[in-house]
């Protein structure tokens, strides 16, 4: 059956099965233009916005809804997330971005379908607290200058900021530039109101002081529903001569105030190469349904600024044949 997509209307939004679904209208900022795929009767079988991305602003956000496969009839999932995926290219001014795991083809198909570009790739990222992982704890707590990491507590909340912004600039220089300092600053400044939803928690992240400045962090965020928590290394500089041993003692030291069990969520990129050798050195992560390559893909759009590729010789062998389709 053909689908078409149409921009959304308010009398769209009355559908039960489809809950994020919003009319369709220009804004400033987020959200930009909320479509809708129909059947040949106008039955809506799912809907999509690109939402403008504060922190990277060379790209937009694709999200979308599709309705479960027995309630899509005659239509396919692959025909409505085509239907919807063309439709927001044709109004977008930026790139749109997908975020597909090593497990999802069907995903990894649309985007190649639509002339997708991997722009990173990351590996699984839990980490569970257990023997391995408390040995190499006791490896790395200390610097080779001696220094261990420290609770991060509530009175350093302004420069542990100033770190993140720095950091977070300099990790994504080479594939996602991200918006200038000051606007990250600005929109990240919530996180560290200690206290505050969302924020950082003061007393189980941990902070490396050389010389009294901040020279690493682990910051850890509030927990996700399945009590796992995401841990966010950071240095200063991004990638120094010490910025590996400094950041490993801030994980060490967040490891031991950690309790056996715990899951940590520990991001990284292939194309960051300080980050990617270190985590390589960290036990684990341990076999677990939910644990596996995330990609990062970019749509590229007409007019629009081309996403970079991320360079051939620093996919993995073990997931290149999954995402070769992809791979420029």
């Amino acid at each position: 059956m053909v689908v078409t997509a149409r921009p959304a209307t308010a009398a769209d939004t009355d559908s039960a099965s489809l809950t994020d679904l919003l009319p369709d209208c220009w804004r400033e900022g987020n959200n930009r233009r909320s479509l809708v795929a129909v059947d040949q009767v106008g039955r809506v079988l799912g809907h999509c916005r690109g939402i403008d991305n504060d922190f990277h602003p060379d790209s937009r956000t694709f999200v979308w809804e599709i309705l479960e496969e027995e309630h899509l009839g005659d239509s396919s999932w692959a025909e409505v997330a085509d239907a919807l995926l063309e439709a927001q290219v044709e109004v977008s001014t930026l790139s749109l971005r997908l975020k597909p795991t090593a497990e999802e083809t069907e995903l990894i198909e649309v985007c190649a379908r639509h002339d997708g570009i991997l722009v990173q790739l990351m590996p699984p990222w839990r980490y569970v607290v257990d023997g391995p992982l408390r040995a190499w704890t006791a490896e790395h707590r200390s610097t080779s200058d001696g220094l261990v990491a420290e609770t991060a507590g509530e009175a350093r909340g302004e420069e542990m900021l100033d770190v993140y912004v720095e950091h977070y600039t300099a990790q994504h220089a080479r594939w996602s530039p991200a918006a200038d300092g000051p606007q990250l600053r600005t929109e990240n400044a919530p996180d560290f109101v200690p206290g505050a939803a969302g924020s950082f928690d003061p007393a189980r992240s941990t902070v490396l002081i050389r010389a009294g400045r901040i020279v690493a962090q682990a910051l850890m965020w509030p927990p996700e529903e399945d009590g796992s928590a995401e841990v966010t290394l950071q240095s200063r500089p991004h990638e120094g001569p010490t910025s590996r041993q400094d950041t490993e003692a801030c994980l060490a030291a967040f490891v031991e105030r950690s309790a056996d069990g715990d899951v940590l969520l520990i991001d990284s990129h292939v194309t960051e190469e300080l980050e990617s050798a270190m985590m390589r050195g960290v036990p684990g992560p341990p076999p677990h349904p939910a644990n596996t390559w995330t990609a990062i893909v970019g749509i590229p759009v007409p007019g629009g600024p081309d996403p970079l590729p991320l360079p051939r010789d620093l996919v993995p062998a073990d997931v290149a044949d999954t995402f070769a389709a992809l791979i420029r």
